[in-house]
């Protein structure tokens, strides 16, 4: 039975992972209008999201009658499309106030767009949380971020610190656009690396080119974020050991 449901499942995790890389195509840098709203309730790629799954779930899964084994394979698709929609969401840049309330509701739209996949919601374990605990991390200061008990334990370090990318001038640039790649090549990476200190390495090269970069205009001081940053990298480091 698994064998015969493989490539349905591996085209629709694909598709949806084709989904949520298009939120790069969207504009998150504006700022609050008057109203302190976002100007839409969510975003584009999140509708759509949600309108595929749905479909997905009407037009092929719900014929089968094992509808056990259809939820114990369509949860996993689940828990990989929150961790997808959390790196990528950790991507954007620049991210404006309004840009921020948006990306907020998309947090809790995505819980939605990934209902129908699942009995309930919070049995995705590990990724539903990390879901829930990020969307706060959005609002808080650097600092805040930092210290925040939800790190290493529920969310890895290196998304916090990715996400900490997204606060920093231009010039300290994230490990993907150091490394000249799109989106979908650095998701690529991540896939292919899930060794977090491989990843934590990545993000070390990345801040080290920064460093360059100042010294080299002979400036003579780095970004506020940069030792939280750093500091967060050096904690990661030494729980790995």
């Amino acid at each position: 039975m698994g064998n015969a449901v493989q490539p349905l499942l591996t085209s629709v995790g694909d598709a949806i992972e084709a989904i949520i890389i298009t939120m790069h195509q969207e504009d998150f840098s504006g700022s609050l209008t008057g109203s302190g709203k976002p100007d839409v309730p969510c975003s584009l790629y999140m509708k759509e999201l949600q309108g595929f799954i749905a479909r997905v779930m009407s037009d092929y899964f719900k014929h089968f009658e094992c509808l056990d084994f259809v939820f114990d394979n369509t949860e996993a698709i689940a828990q990989r499309a929150i961790e997808l929609f959390i790196r990528n969401a950790s991507l954007i840049r620049p991210l404006g106030e309004g840009g921020k309330m948006r990306l907020a509701a998309d947090f809790a739209q995505m819980e939605l767009a990934v209902g129908p996949f699942c009995r309930r919601v919070s049995d995705l374990g590990k990724s539903y949380r990390m879901l829930r605990s990020f969307r706060p991390l959005l609002f808080q200061t650097s600092e805040h971020v930092a210290n925040s008990p939800a790190l290493g334990d529920i969310i890895p370090f290196s998304i916090i610190i990715q996400f900490l990318f997204t606060r920093a001038p231009a010039e300290l640039k994230s490990p993907f656009q150091r490394a000249e790649w799109s989106h979908a090549r650095f998701s690529q990476w991540l896939d292919d690396h899930p060794s977090e200190k491989d990843r934590l390495l990545l993000i070390r090269g990345a801040l080290e080119a920064y460093v360059q970069s100042v010294r080299s205009r002979e400036g003579k001081e780095f970004a506020p974020v940069y030792p939280i940053m750093v500091q967060l990298l050096q904690k990661a480091m030494s729980t790995l050991q």
